[in-house]
């Protein structure tokens, strides 16, 4: 079965035999479907690897599959919860912190406490873009 992915599997498959039991390593690209005119920033399909933590806790790796200046979706598992406060490291930015706004399994919507500044998402978009 062919899975259309920008992602390396191999990392994921061997963080969930190491860190997870029965769950799936692959991203569900489709769990957060909202319409675009309900957005209030244009969002990118990005292909990134990031690390975020929650307070006083060890940071966990993550991937990004979206990123607008409002917020982003990531693929960890790391157990969330809705509501949860997190600081994420995007390239070449000091930590942001994001709350977590939906969770779908392994999938999570989180939104920037503090939106990027436009010209901030529009670089790494495109730095990120796949």
């Amino acid at each position: 079965m062919p899975v259309d992915l920008a992602i390396t599997i191999g990392s994921l498959d061997r963080r969930r035999s190491n860190h997870s039991k029965g769950r799936s390593a692959v991203p569900n690209r489709n769990a957060f479907a909202v319409p675009t005119d309900t957005r209030r920033a244009e969002r990118a399909s990005i292909d990134g690897r990031v690390r975020f933590r929650e307070a006083g806790q060890n940071p966990f790796d993550a991937e990004l599959f979206d990123l607008s200046s409002t917020g982003f979706r990531m693929f960890t598992f790391s157990r969330q919860t809705v509501g949860r406060r997190i600081w994420v490291s995007l390239p070449g930015l000091e930590p942001r912190e994001a709350v977590v706004r939906r969770a779908a399994g392994d999938n999570y919507g989180c939104e920037f406490v503090e939106p990027l500044h436009p010209s901030v998402a529009s670089h790494l978009q495109t730095k990120l873009g796949r």
